[in-house]
């Protein structure tokens, strides 16, 4: 009997599932995304020889010189599903480009060569400060060509990991990618693929998007939406729209307009919208109207989202106002922020926010282990309005509160409210010490008391109280316990104030 044979990934030598659609490895597409994974492995599916390459390797720069006299080839940029990209300088104009080869296969292919052709054409007319620029494009030495704009910085996806993006930095981004965007769509053109890595930040914090090499022509006839094979699933995995996973043909500006949700997602939030996901002021602290505009993107049916891109930045723009034009140096007027990175009981060991937050136009709060701010609230709390085990500020919340108006179960202040003792100039509490004092025992200028520790109606326990009060801690540790029964509540509320910190279900 002849041994059943498995196939076998060539990127990680795993064995494939027999469900595997066209020799794909499942495994390989989740953790890179159907991008040059895609491409080089139908390569190897539609290639005879076991030993073709599984992935489109990048030419020397010396071979890539060779085909492009005209340009001094500097260096290897990168490379991804549609091709390899090189730095390279033209001469004549003085100035860097982006040389971005297609892949070999790709000139093989009749049907994806006149692909390229009319999407190509139709890059070469987008003229917009947030698209990456195309200068010409053809065929040279055998290697389909796309001559583009060099930007000099980073991908969004390469800022990500290098630091959390604020709030602020989420919402002035993404307002240049819609501007793009509708200008693409008002040009008949889909990107297809959005997502950070397709989009560029440089230098001076301008925003472009890049790789439009899976955007398509709008308004075509069936026939040429067959060019791309009526199978083929043109995106990145998370990003994609769920009208993408079933028929490329249904697909159009509105699937770039669900794209745009997951980034803006992602940005605000630093993680996915996977599975039963929570909205984004329930993560971070932003304008709960934003939840409105991101969570309409990211409708299933394209029905129900925003039909224009220019829709959602008017909505961006009403929320965050013109806070992005303002100088930097009335920006750092508005407020400021900072948040250690140490962490205890999942909360920042130290969180100091003062100031207006520009994004929802109220003061900004400080939570943290040691909170400190215009509003504070922690296990020690000091700020405009403290809220903590131990609070200190002008109005003051916690177990031990200090402050012009405090609240708790141990209270000094202007005002004391106290469950066990209060001392203030006006002090309420079971033990009460003040000007104004009120308790259930009081001693001070002008006292209402139940038990009055002086004159003829003072009661033996009262005396006895009242004398037990020259220890400096005696009395307050039997105050305590005996009203360690109304600690409960006070312990479950403090509890409960605190916002949890919030998770996609389903992840």
């Amino acid at each position: 009997m002849k041994p059943e044979t498995k196939s076998i990934c060539p990127e990680c030598g795993q064995p494939l599932p027999p469900s595997a659609p066209r020799g794909l490895c499942p495994t390989c597409l989740l953790r890179q995304g159907i991008g040059s994974r895609v491409d080089s492995q139908l390569a190897t599916a539609t290639d005879s020889s076991k030993s073709a390459p599984s992935r489109n390797e990048p030419l020397p720069i010396a071979e890539v010189q060779k085909c492009f006299p005209n340009l001094e080839v500097v260096s290897l940029l990168g490379q991804g599903g549609m091709g390899v990209v090189y730095k390279a300088r033209q001469p004549q104009l003085d100035r860097f480009v982006a040389l971005k080869l297609l892949p070999d296969k790709a000139g093989r292919d009749p049907a994806f060569a006149e692909r390229f052709a009319r999407e190509a054409k139709a890059l070469a007319r987008l003229n917009h400060p947030n698209i990456v620029g195309v200068y010409d494009f053809g065929q040279a030495g055998g290697h389909f060509f796309l001559l583009m704009e060099f930007v000099d910085g980073m991908t969004l996806r390469q800022l990500e990991q290098t630091k959390k993006l604020t709030p602020e930095e989420a919402l002035t981004i993404a307002p240049r990618i819609c501007d793009a965007l509708q200008y693409a769509h008002d040009e008949g053109v889909v990107h297809r693929d959005i997502k950070p890595g397709n989009i560029l930040v440089d230098r001076k914090g301008r925003v472009k998007i890049a790789d439009f090499g899976l955007a398509k022509l709008l308004g075509q006839e069936t026939k040429d939406f067959s060019l791309t094979g009526e199978q083929a699933v043109m995106g990145t995995p998370h990003y994609m729209a769920p009208e993408q996973m079933t028929s490329s043909k249904t697909v159009d500006h509105r699937a770039d307009i669900y794209s745009l949700g997951v980034v803006v997602y992602e940005m605000l939030t630093g993680e996915l919208p996977v599975g039963r996901f929570a909205p984004p002021s329930k993560k971070v602290q932003v304008d709960v109207r934003l939840d409105e505009v991101v969570l309409r993107a990211l409708e299933s049916d394209p029905e129900m989202r925003f039909q224009r891109v220019s829709d959602v930045k008017s909505e961006l723009d009403t929320i965050t106002g013109q806070f992005p034009q303002l100088h930097p140096r009335i920006k750092a007027m508005l407020g400021f922020e900072y948040k250690s990175k140490r962490t205890i009981w999942g909360m920042p060991l130290l969180h100091v926010a003062q100031g207006i937050d520009p994004l929802t136009g109220r003061g900004r709060e400080a939570r943290g282990f040691i909170a400190i701010g215009g509003r504070a609230l922690g296990v020690f709390a000091f700020g405009g309005v403290a809220t903590g085990w131990f609070a200190f500020g002008g109005v003051a919340r916690g177990f031990l509160a200090v402050g012009g108006v405090a609240l708790g179960v141990i209270s000094f202040g202007g005002v004391a409210l106290a469950l066990a003792f209060a001392n203030g100039g006006a002090a309420i509490g079971s033990l009460a010490n003040g000007g104004l004092a009120i308790g259930l025992l009081a001693d001070g200028g002008k006292t209402f008391s139940l038990f009055p520790t002086r004159g003829p109606e003072a009661s033996a326990i009262a005396q006895a109280l009242a004398k037990a009060s020259e220890s400096r801690w005696l009395l307050p540790v039997m105050l305590v316990l005996v009203n360690s029964a109304w600690l409960v509540p006070v312990v479950v509320s403090a509890w409960a104030g605190r916002k949890p910190k919030a998770r996609a279900a389903g992840k």
